[in-house]
Formats: structure tokens, C-alpha cells, sequence
């Protein structure tokens, strides 16, 4: 059997980015326009799917940035902490009740992971990325967060709505973080 890689997620991610706009477009386009040219469609399932799509792919790059840092620190002898590494893949510790270490997932906010990969990226490359937390995509990446977490933890009706306005940023958040991940590679 062949070992499948991170390339293959992240391919595949981004695929299901694009599938979910495509079928969103296609869901738009089939609405119907009244006099004001407001459009009137079935389009909701589909944005809510490209919400999720976004932040999974944005969540599967980011750990492969944080690994391959990581990796890349360690080859090249440049000090690295022991919490930057558990951190990058994501493993936290704790006590049990016997006073025994046990290994857990770590809970890391996405934006401050982001930042974080970015950080450990600069540290591996030694280059500075170009990044800057006042872009308008990085606003909207967070804004798309919470968006997400609305999605995944619905309480009213109204908390699975999807506007315009919030897949527009959904599609600046990516395209944002494509451009600064096309900057570093």
C-alpha cells in the first residue's frame, strides 16, 4: 500500500475549496432575479460548505508550515524550543490524578496558530514573511472563524445563515492566505 502525504490532504482541500465555490456559483446562477435584481436562490448549503472547506484547508496547511518548520530547524541546528515543537504538532500534556504525564491534544485558537506557523517559518527560513495583520483578508479570516464556529455549533435557526457579505470574506481570507503562503515558497 502506498503512504499517503500531507500533499495529498492539502491537494484534496483545496479541491473541495474549489468544488464548493463552483456549486455555489452554480446554485447562484440558477436563481431567479426580480425587478430590483435581487436574486433569490437555493444557494445556503453550498456556502455553508465552503465556510468549512475554507478553514480545513487553512487548518491543514497551517500544520504542514508548523511541521516542515519545524523539521526543517532541526535538520539545520537552529534552536528550537520544546514547546514551539509539541506546540507545532499540536500535542499537549497533562497530569492524571496519579500524577502520571499524559499526551492530549493540544487547543490552539487558528489565528494564533497561523501566526504561529508563520513565526516558526520565519525562524526555519530565516527570511521574513510577508505578512501584516492590517490586510483586509486577515479581518476576514477571523471574521470566517467565527462564521465557522457559528456553523459548527448552531443554536437558532438564524446561526446557520450564510450572507453574501460572509462568503466574500471567506473567498478574501483564502485568497489572502494563498498569497502569503505563494510569497514564502
Amino acid at each position: 500500500m502506498e503512504e499517503r502525504t500531507t500533499r495529498e490532504l492539502i491537494e484534496k482541500l483545496g479541491d473541495d475549496v474549489e468544488r464548493c465555490q463552483e456549486m455555489l456559483m452554480e446554485a447562484i446562477d440558477e436563481g431567479e432575479v426580480d425587478e430590483a435584481g435581487n436574486v433569490s436562490a437555493d444557494y445556503e448549503f453550498h456556502a455553508r460548505n465552503l465556510i468549512r472547506a475554507v478553514i480545513a484547508y487553512i487548518e491543514a496547511v497551517t500544520f504542514s508550515v508548523k511541521v516542515h518548520s519545524v523539521d526543517k530547524c532541526m535538520k539545520a541546528g537552529i534552536k528550537i524550543s520544546d514547546h514551539e515543537r509539541y506546540l507545532a504538532v499540536e500535542i499537549d500534556s497533562a497530569l492524571n490524578d496519579k500524577g502520571e504525564i499524559r499526551e492530549r491534544p493540544s487547543k490552539i485558537r487558528l489565528a494564533s496558530n497561523v501566526r504561529f506557523a508563520f513565526n516558526l517559518y520565519e525562524k526555519a527560513s530565516g527570511e521574513k514573511i510577508k505578512f501584516d495583520p492590517s490586510d483586509e483578508w486577515w479581518s476576514c479570516f477571523k471574521e470566517t472563524i467565527r462564521v465557522r464556529d457559528r456553523l459548527t455549533h448552531p443554536r437558532l435557526p438564524e446561526d446557520i445563515d450564510i450572507s453574501g457579505k460572509e462568503i466574500a470574506n471567506a473567498m478574501k481570507a483564502w485568497t489572502g492566505y494563498e498569497k502569503v503562503l505563494l510569497d514564502i515558497e
